[in-house]
């Protein structure tokens, strides 16, 4: 039987690799924050027994210790799992049914790192609550050749191989579409929003002119 306890935050383990999701997200956080600071009480944390490793409730975590610092206590649904595999499952399953909706980019990960524990795409798919259809394009979508999860920035190197360089920059890309990006720089210019007295925003704007030349040159 699954058991809840009243736990410090600190002596739980936020394991990235059993995280269902790209990023931790600082405004979610901060609406918890807010929501307990108003007296609401969040639901219990899941976590494994035998390792205490969270298995659901990053931002719960994060909310109450942001709130409460080294005080920080939350209820905790301790579970036995037989294998990693299990914790994965697991967390793949409450990841998909509640919070903030799982992005096609967690998706994508979630398949390759389930199928690194040895998971069959019929497990993922129901754990995901996906079809095993949608994990089929989702790896079109999503991988490169070598099998790295390509996140929205950089979604049109689907099936193709990558240099080291992509790779990368893959690693530490935003996540929002390229349009995104570009559109800032250029509103930022349009109405004259440049900070213009950092000498690192003028160097850096004068290597963009100089690589979008090239770039220009090159493709166009």
């Amino acid at each position: 039987m699954q058991r809840v306890k009243r736990m410090k935050a600190a002596e739980l383990v936020l394991d990235f690799a059993l995280y269902a999701r790209q990023r931790v997200d600082d405004y979610h956080i901060n609406e918890m924050v807010e929501s307990l600071r108003a007296g609401s009480i969040l639901p219990p944390v899941v976590a494994d027994e035998a390792s205490k490793r969270v298995v659901d409730g990053f931002h719960r975590i994060r909310a109450v210790q942001r709130l409460y610092k080294e005080k920080a206590e939350i209820d905790v649904r301790l579970k036995k799992y037989a294998s990693e595999s299990e914790i994965y499952e697991d967390a793949m399953k409450l990841n998909s049914t509640h919070g903030r909706n799982l992005t096609s980019y967690d998706k994508a990960h979630c398949i390759l790192k389930g199928r690194e524990l040895g998971m069959s795409d019929g497990h993922i798919a129901d754990a995901l609550h996906i079809t095993t259809d949608r994990i089929t394009n989702l790896i079109k979508e999503r991988w490169t050749a070598e099998g790295d999860v390509l996140k929205e920035t950089v979604s049109h190197l689907a099936g193709k191989t990558i240099t080291k360089e992509q790779r990368d920059f893959i690693s530490r890309a935003g996540g929002m579409n390229q349009l995104f990006y570009i559109n800032q720089v250029v509103a930022l210019l349009e109405t004259d929003s440049i900070n213009w007295e950092r000498e690192q925003i003028k160097t850096t704007l004068e290597k963009l002119l100089e690589l979008l030349k090239k770039a220009l040159k090159a493709k166009v």
